[in-house]
Order: C-alpha cells, then structure tokens, then sequence
C-alpha cells in the first residue's frame, strides 16, 4: 500500500471561464479580508491555496485536514466566497456521509456551526430519503445531501409534457443540470464503485472539491486517484502543535493474554469481525479495558471505548454494564455507581443524540461503541479515547483519535489508549499511534503538543498508576507503516500464483490456499514438506504470505510412501490411521457443522497429536498426465486413537457456552 498520494502538479492550462468567474470572486473575498475576524490562519492560508488552485486552472482537488480542525467552516466559507459580489451565484452541492451531518452542516440559527451559523444569507437546502424539502432544496443557492442519495441525483426520473399534451419521463443527471461547483465532505466516501461512478460522470467543467482527514482510504482507494490535486495539507501532529487541537497523550498497553492472536484480513484490508470473536469473550482482556476506564473516571476523564464489533453488538453492551457496576468516589467523599452507555446502531438516532447531550452535561460518565461515533460527533467534554478493537483501517484510527481532540474549556489533554494484543507474526501489523501521526515511533506517556504543566502532571500520574498494574509498551512502532512498504516491493498473486524471475529462470510459487486446493496440502503436511522447498514472500491483496516452489512441493508429494485409497483404516504395522481430511468430514457430519472452521480443527489436532508416529504423510495418485508424468494429491493421517480423541474433544468443545 502507497501511504502517500501521488500529488500532479497543478495544471498549465487556462482556468475554464466558470472557475475563472469563481478565482475573481474568491481574489475580491480575500482582498475585502471577509471572514478574517472567524478564520484560523491555516483557514486563511487554505483559502489562498484554493485561489493557488483556480488560478492555475484547477477543476478537481481535494484539501486535507484532521478530524476537529474546522473543515465545516472551510467550505462554508468558500460556499460564500465563489459567488461573493456575483449577479448570479453559483449552485454548490454539499455532499456528507450522514443525514446527521446534513443537519449539523446546514445548521439552525446563527449560533450553530453550519450554514446558518457562519452564512445566514446563502439560501440553503436539503436532498435525502427523509428530507423536508424533498425537490425544493435543489433549488437553493446550496444543497446538501448524502453519499447515499447521489444516484438518486445522478439519475432522477423527470416526467415532463410533450407538445402533443402527453407526458415523457426521461432519466436526468440534476448534478450536471443544476450544479456548478460539488463539496465531497469525507471525500473518501466517494471512493466505492457506485459513488466513484458518479463522480466521474460529472461534466469536467464542474468544480469539484474534496475534504479529507484520511485521503488514503484503503491500499487500493486513494482520493487523488479520484481528485488528483492536493490543495492543501495539514497533518495531526501540526495542528496539535499550532493549538487548533488538544495536545494528547499516546499510552499503549499489552493486553493480558501470551497466545498470539491470528487475525484474517477481509477484503478492504481490515481484520474481519468473525476472527475478532474471541476478544469479546476475553475475561482478562475485558477486566483490564473495564478497570483503566474506571480509574480515568475516578481522575476526572470521560472516555469513549472502541468496541468490537460482531456477535449482535454485545461487545460495547458488556464493557458498559460492567463499567456501571463500578463505584468511584466524589470530590466530597460521597460515593455512587459509574453510569456508561453502549452506543450502536440498534440505538435510534434520537437516543443517542440524547446520550451525547447527557455526556456534555456530566450526566453520563463513559460511552461504549461500534463504529457509530467515528463521524459527524463532537464533543467538548470526552477527551480518552480506549481503543479495544484492534483496526488496520487508518481511516477508522485516525477518526477514532479525532473524537477527543475538541479543544477542552478547561485546556485538559487528551488520552490515546491502545490494548495491544499480541499478533501472530502471520498476521498483518494493526494501525499503531505511531502510524497515525506519521512518525517512526511514539513513547509512550510522552505528550505530543503544549499541555498545561499542572494538568499534565496529574495525567501522568494516573498513567503511572495504571502503569504498575499493566504492562506498559513504552514504545510503539509503526508496523502498519513498515509493513505497508513491504508490500509494495514484493511480487504479486494471482489466482494462488507467483511467477518470479531469479538468475534467469522462471519459478512459479503457490500460496497455501493453492496448495490445498490443488494438492490436498494441510497445514501438517506443509510444515513436514517446508524444509525442503524455496520460498518466497508475495503480496496477497493486503498481506505478505509464503509462497512456495510449486515444481518442488509437487517433487516432495511424490517421493513420499503411498496409501492407495485406504483413507479410513490404513495399517501401519500394529497401528491404523485415517486421513485428517477424512477425519473433519466425519466430525461435520457428526455434530451437524458444515461451517466448523479450519483453525480450530488444526488448534485441536495440535493439542492431541504428542509422539512421532501421531501422523504419518503419504500421497493418493490422482492422474497422469499426456506426458506421463504422475500426479499427487498429498494425505495426511493421524492415528485412531488419536482420530477419537479429536471427535471428543470437538464435541465437548461445541457443547461449551463462551464466558464473558
């Protein structure tokens, strides 16, 4: 994965005559000084940067800033600037994730954030499933709506009467038709097939302009792929470092486990929900999340806790009812229970925003979550963020730390917290702090920005509290980061394959999955063949996996001894054995478990297989090809007894309930 977008020079060429009209505007809104007694400085320096942009010639171009630094304000701003002083104004499209961020940007008086706060003169509308205005706010000067209604928009039904007083209806792009400049809020959530669709479809004398915190949103979805000119970058660390977010503190803690968690990697690079499954019923791992939140309480912090998401949402609601089970005491000696929520998506909209209003009142101490605060939710009180779910999304990372870095009333830095679980080396490395603020490493306790030395000080020393009951990382890496590059220097594979050039021979290795399914090669019988095969680490989508030299893996089935078709009671000398793949078939078919996964399957063979002689490797002949040439399938076999043992402990393994 390519960390760094690929910045094109702007353009050489004369601006089209509607960006021209918008780069006069926006020189006429700078030279008035407009807006200079509400705009931060790297406000200021963005607007002149977007002037940079049309004057140039710009049409598509993206600005980046973190979560928390004002990007709502930004393009109202520039909603305001391209039509300053303008006979007729150009029709902007706002474009955000949410129907709640459509809300939050369109504002409702002059002292909320959005339009009506910032812009009280620009008409302003709205488009999405619910909207009050419906086909009325297209007509405003501003429109706002949601990735989720722009192929409504792209591709609206318009019923009209012909001339002979019948009626037509016609497919009609209204982002063409009514629009002369888009805003993508999020711009990364423009990355997915139907939106990016729309995107391109739109006229290429359009201005579009995205806003990002994280516009590298996966390996293979880069923003400027989409909008390929950087208007403007600030990253995390400097606007921590210029005062526009809180200063926070990164601290990492291993989690209490020494069994190497094996995460699958999903398609879009993030680990999948279903290998996650075992952290939610982790006792020891849940206590430790539970006490470090009650003890941040106790100190006078509100954290928000990223939950792991599967199993009905049980995750957050566990953490949030043991968390209610605690008790701290009050400045005046008087003790009470802590009061947690689970926030998720079964929460309705109405709930939770009165959640959040409990939450700045200091009626709620703590929220749990899935996912559901990662967008369109500030907060001037949470300022410790505990992250529980191991991610390799820097999208959600990077949105999960900027919940708590809202500059506080009472100046207080924020808490970064990770539970780093320990991550088999043949798993992908998860998002680290490190990762996120883009630095080799991060120490941990050490803050990043100017903290009040008092509070600081306090801070610390509830870290070092919490420092003598877990295992502190003092310094965390960035792995992703590493790993990231790695991928990028090693050899594709395609369908199971990797055709490598070496001293001017052509090789092909195979994965693991490839193997299986085309030698019968399981996990034993890779480890009993690996001595003697090459390999060769590749790229598979979003991981680094061994790969090995096909000819020879095919070279070592052949040498080994044949078991003919005896897979169920194959002898060997006084002893007799089946074949393991034989062996999980009669256990599917026993307990009524086509879906028992293979990992646990291995774990259990690994746990009764003890002596030498437990499994025996042999091949089955499968054809010949024209040539002649023999081919293999490979067949593992373990011993009866130990086959029994297998079916039993399976059994009572899938009889027993998981404990939280």
């Amino acid at each position: 994965m390519n960390t760094n977008s690929t910045i094109v020079p702007y353009p050489e060429n004369e601006p089209h005559a509607r960006s021209e009209r918008f780069f006069r505007n926006l020189e006429r809104y700078i030279a008035d000084e407009q807006k200079s007694d509400i705009l931060y400085e790297y406000q200021k320096n963005i607007v002149h940067d977007t002037a940079r942009f049309l004057g140039a010639g710009g049409q598509r171009g993206y600005i980046e800033a973190p979560t928390g630094t004002g990007k709502t304000v930004l393009f109202v701003t520039l909603a305001e600037a391209f039509g300053y002083q303008d006979a007729m104004p150009p029709k902007i499209l706002v474009v955000t994730p949410t129907k709640d961020l459509v809300r939050q940007t369109q504002g409702g008086t002059r002292g909320d954030k959005g339009f009506a706060g910032f812009a009280p003169d620009l008409s302003v509308g709205t488009f999405y499933s619910d909207t009050p205005t419906g086909l009325k706010g297209l007509e405003a000067q501003v429109t706002i709506t949601t990735y989720a209604s722009l192929p409504k928009l792209a591709a609206m039904p318009i019923t009209v009467q012909r001339q002979d007083g019948g009626l037509q209806t016609r497919i009609v792009n209204q982002i063409n038709a009514k629009f002369d400049i888009i805003f993508l809020d999020e711009g990364h959530k423009a990355l997915g097939v139907a939106n990016r669709r729309i995107i391109d479809n739109i006229a290429d004398e359009k201005l579009i302009i995205g806003f990002t915190a994280t516009p590298e949103y996966n390996a293979s979805r880069s923003l400027a792929t989409l909008l390929p000119h950087l208007i403007h970058r600030l990253d995390l660390k400097e606007a921590i470092m210029l005062n526009m977010l809180s200063p926070v503190i990164p601290v990492a803690f291993a989690a209490p486990t020494s069994i190497a968690q094996k995460f699958v990697i999903g398609a879009l690079g993030e680990y999948e929900n279903k290998s996650l499954k075992e952290l939610i019923y982790n006792p020891l791992r849940n206590h430790m999340i539970v006490d470090i939140a009650a003890r941040l309480i106790q100190a006078g912090n509100t954290p928000i806790i990223a939950c792991i998401p599967g199993d009905n949402m049980l995750h957050p609601q566990h953490i949030a009812e043991q968390l209610s089970e605690r008790i701290i005491t009050l400045p005046d000696g008087t003790e009470r229970l802590i009061r947690a929520v689970a926030i998720t998506s079964a929460v309705s909209a109405i709930h939770r925003q009165a959640y959040y209003a409990q939450l700045e009142s200091g009626d709620i101490d703590a929220l749990t979550y899935i996912d559901v605060l990662t967008e369109g939710w500030d907060s001037q009180r949470a300022n410790v963020i505990i992250n529980a779910r191991p991610t390799r999304s820097l999208v959600a990372a990077r949105q999960r730390m900027g919940r708590i870095l809202r500059n506080k009333p009472d100046g207080r830095p924020a808490i970064a917290l990770d539970i780093l679980d320990q991550i088999s080396s043949a798993t992908a490395p998860q998002v680290s702090m490190a990762d996120i603020f883009t630095l080799d490493t991060v120490k941990s306790g050490a803050p990043i920005g100017n903290a009040n030395p008092q509070q600081l000080e306090e801070m610390t020393a509830v870290i070092d509290e919490l420092s003598s009951t877990y295992q502190p990382i003092t310094h965390v890496k960035n792995l992703y980061t590493q790993y990231a590059a790695l991928l990028e220097t090693l050899p594709q594979l395609t369908r199971g394959q990797a055709v490598i050039k070496q001293e001017g021979q052509v090789r092909t290795f195979a994965s693991a999955y490839r193997l299986k399914k085309r030698y019968n090669i399981d996990s034993f019988m890779l480890e009993y063949l690996h001595p003697n095969v090459e390999t060769r680490q590749v790229r598979s989508n979003y991981e680094a996996v061994d790969a090995y030299d096909e000819q020879q893996i095919h070279q070592r089935i052949a040498e080994l001894p044949d078991s003919g078709q005896r897979g169920h009671g194959m002898m060997v000398g006084s002893k007799k054995y089946v074949n393991l793949h034989d062996l999980a078939g009669i256990i599917q078919r026993k307990y009524n478990r086509p879906d028992l996964p293979l990992a646990e399957f291995d774990d259990v063979v690994r746990g009764v297989v003890t002596g030498k002689d437990d499994l025996i490797f042999t091949k089955r002949f499968r054809a010949r090809t024209h040539r002649g040439v023999s081919l293999y399938t490979a067949q593992t076999m373990i011993e009866m007894n130990k086959a029994e043992m297998i079916v039993t402990r399976i059994g009572y393994m899938l009889q027993e309930p998981f404990v939280g």
